[in-house]
């Protein structure tokens, strides 16, 4: 018994028809109450047991018919602290006395530990399968609106490089948000390395959330594109203005965005709706787009709402 007072590791003896007979340095440090306070007291009114998916009664009855119990058990420390403990039980007959050794450990950390990683776990399963459907859709639609199947490799693995480029930003994040400049540059680099020159830029910071930053970098991806394909960034001359801004609006805030192209070739509408063109006019839900296709250049202006922590 002089070894289970000196011990660190939280050990107490309990008499199972009465109080705590013994109660040690370990179980001190864990639980907060001193040997003075504890001993007396009946192990339910001192630590207030809970066993999960039981009752400490079932606990208790347990022990007359096997002797032995380990398990989770949720203990109340002097400071009111709800811990998470393993605990490892066993009764003993001492002189016609029952007596109950009980040691523990603090699992709290450790099972705080488990539940996020189920959490990561199932959010990181959630994303996966709503990627894997977005990519799924991005092909087929990609091959319902190309001609040859060179066109279909081209037009879809730029499509999926984007969405790799918008991810990786959101786990670099640990998926907390993207940043729009750093969004927009990742998606204008790919496509407009030599005319960089001739990008403007101009915006406050602003983090988007990550439901918000995928279809988004997917616009961006589109706009630039055609950009460089047929619009102004196809002559040495053009220029693309990226201009954003957040207004108050009620109870929610409006991120307003403009893509101004200016510079480039003659404008010409387009004479058929391609899956890029419903990409910019309806990937993000809620959101107001426009685009003229005016002499002077291609505008594109899309309004959409941003939950208010954002603005």
């Amino acid at each position: 018994m002089r070894l289970v007072e000196l011990s660190r590791s939280p050990i107490f003896v309990w008499d199972f028809d009465g109080g705590i007979l013994k109660w040690n340095r370990g179980s001190e440090d864990l639980y907060g109450f001193g040997r003075d306070e504890a001993i007396g007291q009946s192990k339910e009114a001192l630590l207030h047991p809970i066993v999960p998916g039981s009752t400490f009664q079932a606990l208790r009855e347990s022990l007359l018919s096997r002797v032995q119990w380990k398990g989770e058990v949720h203990h109340r420390t002097k400071s009111g602290k709800i811990i998470q403990v393993e605990s490892e039980i066993e009764l003993v007959l001492v002189n016609g006395r029952r007596l109950v050794l009980e040691s523990t450990r603090d699992i709290t950390e450790r099972k705080r530990w488990e539940e996020q990683q189920k959490l990561l776990l199932d959010e990181l399963s959630h994303r996966v399968r709503n990627t894997l459907t977005g990519v799924q859709s991005m092909a087929r639609q990609t091959l319902r609106n190309t001609q040859s199947g060179a066109d279909f490799v081209e037009r879809f693995e730029g499509r999926l490089s984007s969405l790799a480029r918008a991810h990786k930003i959101l786990v670099d994040s640990e998926w907390k948000g993207a940043e729009l400049t750093a969004l927009i540059e990742s998606k204008l680099q790919v496509h407009t390395s030599d005319a960089s020159g001739r990008i403007q830029v101009d915006g406050e910071p602003l983090t988007l959330p990550p439901d918000l930053a995928t279809p988004f970098g997917l616009i961006l991806h589109e706009l630039a594109t055609n950009a460089t394909k047929y619009g102004s960034l196809s002559s040495e001359t053009g220029t693309v203005l990226v201009r954003w801004s957040v207004r108050p609006d009620g109870t929610e805030s409006i991120l307003n965005f403009l893509w101004h192209e200016a510079g480039g070739p003659p404008v010409e509408i387009p004479s058929r709706r391609g899956f890029g063109s419903s990409l910019i006019e309806r990937g993000l839900t809620g959101a107001a787009v426009h685009r003229d296709f005016l002499p002077t250049g291609f505008v594109c202006t899309i309004d959409v709402p941003l939950a208010k922590s954002l603005a």
